[in-house]
């Protein structure tokens, strides 16, 4: 694992997108690996969690929560589906729509995510403080809610 510090010193706005893609790439990594022996990927461990909180949730609704394309969710729920963690039912209500159910093997599963989503956090915050971290929180969740605004006022197609 890498001693490298963190640069004290502020950058200019131009040097933050390198930075998020490699904290976002990096935690991508260290899931993997830590779910690696589990024999699922970060993205189907994420719609794992979300069927499991969400009982029952339509393509369109996983889509949303994992803020990712329908046909790309389409492909994951295909994989997670032969693999036997998930269920589609017929919609009750729309004819045209599944619901989707987790089954008992994704429960399972569900239990590995959180915990590895606790050792990712962990070695992320490692030696950080626990106000600075709160701070970082709070920066990254209005920049977050900046971006989406922009995207929902038309500045860029999703």
């Amino acid at each position: 694992m890498s001693t490298e510090q963190a640069d004290p010193k502020p950058r200019s706005t131009a040097t933050k997108g390198p930075l998020f893609q490699d904290i976002a790439r990096f935690r991508g990594i260290v899931f993997d690996a830590l779910l690696r022996p589990h024999d699922i990927t970060m993205s189907q461990g994420w719609a794992i969690l979300h069927l499991v909180v969400e009982d029952g949730l339509r393509q369109a609704d996983l889509a949303e929560r994992l803020d990712i394309a329908t046909v790309t969710t389409s492909k994951l729920i295909d994989r997670l589906e032969a693999r036997g963690f998930v269920e589609r039912q017929a919609d009750p209500d729309d004819r045209r729509s599944k619901r989707l159910y987790p089954t008992d093997k994704a429960r399972a599963v569900f239990k590995t995510m959180t915990s590895t989503q606790r050792e990712v956090d962990a070695i992320a915050n490692a030696g950080i403080d626990t106000e600075e971290l709160l701070i970082t929180l709070k920066v990254l969740g209005q920049m977050r809610a900046n971006l989406k605004a922009a995207i929902a006022g038309g500045i860029a197609a999703p």
